[in-house]
């Protein structure tokens, strides 16, 4: 009897660690494959010589205005695929910014990109952070995008998203 507690008490442990477990985002595709592509490749290093970093109002600059336009929806999904974290996050917001109908079914899928990345909020401030975080700041209540979350909604999300 002593020997069967102590087992349920191990099986229960290992049940509950598996409940736990999280699966981290996998990037699929490398940068230098996409940029084969000739007409991205050219919009996308037109884009980075102006654009070194991420930061806060990268949207109203001209040359992410001119990427995110001349750069279709499918190759930016494929872009948040990226192993580059950074271009993640540049094609996202492209995606927001497009108002592409099903961002937030890209959002979701990087629930657990916990792949941090620099971004810049002002002129001096730096800050890290994970993709994730960053690509649901992006639909937070009062952003521009017509995706965007409702106050509850977005609170239940975030807590979704940085449990554990």
């Amino acid at each position: 009897m002593k020997y069967f507690k102590t087992f349920c008490i191990g099986l229960f442990f290992v049940i509950l660690s598996c409940e736990k477990k999280i699966d981290n985002f996998a990037p699929t595709i490398n940068l230098k494959e996409l940029l084969k592509n000739e007409k991205l490749n050219k919009a996308y290093s037109e884009f980075r010589i102006d654009n070194v970093g991420l930061f806060s109002g990268i949207e109203e600059r001209e040359s992410f205005m001119k990427f995110a336009r001349e750069t279709n929806n499918d190759v930016l999904i494929s872009l948040t695929e990226c192993d580059k974290p950074i271009i993640r996050c540049y094609a996202f917001k492209a995606l927001v910014e497009k108002d592409y109908p099903y961002v937030r079914q890209v959002l979701f899928k990087h629930k657990n990109d916990n792949a941090l990345i620099e971004y810049g909020a002002g002129q001096c401030i730096r800050m890290k952070r994970t993709v994730s975080s960053y690509m649901l700041l992006q639909l937070d209540p009062y952003s521009k995008s017509k995706n965007k979350f409702t106050k509850i909604e977005y609170d239940k999300i975030q807590k979704e998203f940085w449990k554990e």
